[in-house]
C-alpha cells in the first residue's frame, strides 16, 4: 500500500471540511509575500488603468519614494509632496487579509447572507463584517451617485420609521424619547416627523436614485436636492398629483406629467416601474430586519447599484469589487458608529 495519497484524495477531505476550515487552510497555504502581492498587483490593476494618481490631491506627476520597513512601494506626489502606497485612501488600507477575502465578502453580501454568515465564511469577526460593510456601501455611493436617469423617468417618494437602532448609546436621557417594536405602528398618524422621507426615481434603462431628503412631508427642495442633478434636461418626469412636482420639473427643464385622482395611466404614461421599485425596496431593506436610519442612504445605494440595476450576480460582484478598488476613500472603524442618527438633507 502506497505510503503517499493522491491530490484527489487531499481534495476530498478538503470538502469534508467547514466552509470555514477551507477558508483558513487556504489563508494558510499563502505566504505573506503572496497575499501582499495578489493584493497590490490588483489595486494597481484598477486604482491607477490609467496611470497613478495622487489619493490626496489628484496629481498625476508621481515619483516612486523608496518603500516602507515591510517591503511596500511607496510613492511621492510631486505637486502636493504628500507620499502614498497603493493602499492610501482605500478601503483596504490597514487590513491584513487578501484581495481573496474582500471578494468573498462581496459575494455573501451579493446573496444578502447575515453578517453572522459573512464573518464565518470570510474568517473574521462580526464589528469587523459590519464595518467591512460599510466601508464598502461607502465606496460605492459615488458610483450610485453618478448615474445619470434619462428618456422617460418616474418619480415618487417612499416613507421609512425612523430607526434609532444601534444608538441608544448616544440619548443623554433615553427616557424622553418614546420606545417602538420593530414592526409596530409608529405614535403618529400622517407624514410625521417620525418619517423620513426618500425621494426614488427610475428610468426605463435600470438606472435609479434614492435618497433620504428630510422628516416628514416632501417639498421642492427635498426633491432638487436628492433628484436635481441625477435627471437629464429635457427628460420626461411622470409622477402622482403631488404639487411639488411642478417646481421641480420647471426648474430642472423636465416635462411633467401628473397622474392624478387615483388613475394608473394617462395616456401611454403610467407611474408602474416606481411602484414596483418601491416594493422591491422595502423587500430589500426587510432582510435586514430593521436598517438604522443613520445607515440606510447606504442601503439605498447598495439597492441601486447592486440589487436593482440590470446586471448579472457575477457582473455585481465584480462591480462591488472594482468600485471600492478605484474610490479614493477609507473610513476608520470609530467614524462608521458615529454617524449622524438622522441624516437628513434638508
Amino acid at each position: 500500500m502506497s505510503e503517499y495519497i493522491t491530490a484527489e484524495e487531499v481534495m476530498a477531505k478538503v470538502k469534508q471540511k467547514t466552509v470555514l476550515e477551507q477558508a483558513r487552510l487556504k489563508d494558510m497555504l499563502y505566504t505573506e509575500n503572496e497575499k501582499k502581492e495578489n493584493h497590490d498587483e490588483y489595486l494597481l490593476h484598477q486604482r491607477f488603468s490609467e496611470g497613478r494618481v495622487c489619493p490626496h490631491c489628484g496629481g498625476k506627476h508621481i515619483q516612486k519614494h523608496g518603500h516602507r520597513g515591510n517591503g511596500t512601494q511607496r510613492y511621492r506626489c510631486m505637486e502636493c509632496g504628500k507620499t502614498f502606497t497603493l493602499r492610501t485612501n482605500s478601503i483596504f488600507e490597514g487590513t491584513r487579509k487578501s484581495a481573496d477575502v474582500w471578494r468573498k465578502f462581496m459575494q455573501c453580501m451579493a446573496d444578502h447572507k447575515s453578517l453572522d454568515k459573512c464573518a464565518e465564511e470570510c474568517g473574521i469577526q462580526h464589528n469587523t463584517a459590519f464595518v467591512w460593510r460599510h466601508k464598502i456601501l461607502d465606496a460605492i455611493s459615488e458610483a450610485g451617485d453618478s448615474a445619470l436617469l434619462s428618456g422617460v423617468v418616474e418619480s415618487d417618494e417612499t416613507f421609512f420609521p425612523v430607526s434609532y437602532k444601534g444608538n441608544s448609546k448616544h440619548f443623554e436621557d433615553d427616557s424622553k424619547r418614546l420606545a417602538r417594536r420593530r414592526g409596530s405602528e409608529i405614535h403618529q398618524r400622517g407624514l410625521s416627523d417620525e418619517l423620513v422621507c426618500v425621494p426614488c426615481a427610475v428610468d426605463a434603462k435600470g438606472n435609479s436614485a434614492s435618497r433620504i431628503a428630510k422628516l416628514g412631508k416632501c417639498s421642492i427642495k427635498g426633491l432638487q436636492l436628492v433628484l436635481g442633478n441625477r435627471i437629464a434636461s429635457g427628460s420626461t418626469l411622470c409622477s402622482d398629483g403631488d404639487a411639488s412636482y411642478k417646481g421641480f420639473a420647471k426648474s430642472n427643464e423636465l416635462n411633467l406629467v401628473q397622474i392624478v385622482g387615483g388613475k394608473r395611466s394617462k395616456g401611454s404614461f403610467n407611474i408602474q416601474r416606481i411602484n414596483g421599485y418601491h416594493s422591491r425596496l422595502k423587500k430589500f431593506i426587510g432582510y435586514f430586519n430593521g436598517v438604522s436610519t443613520k445607515y440606510l442612504n447606504n442601503y439605498l445605494t447598495w439597492n441601486n447599484v447592486v440589487e436593482y440595476s440590470k446586471v448579472y450576480l457575477d457582473n455585481k460582484i465584480s462591480l462591488l469589487f472594482e468600485a471600492s478598488a478605484k474610490a479614493l476613500t477609507t473610513v476608520r472603524s470609530l467614524e462608521v458608529g458615529n454617524r449622524p442618527e438622522i441624516p437628513v438633507l434638508v
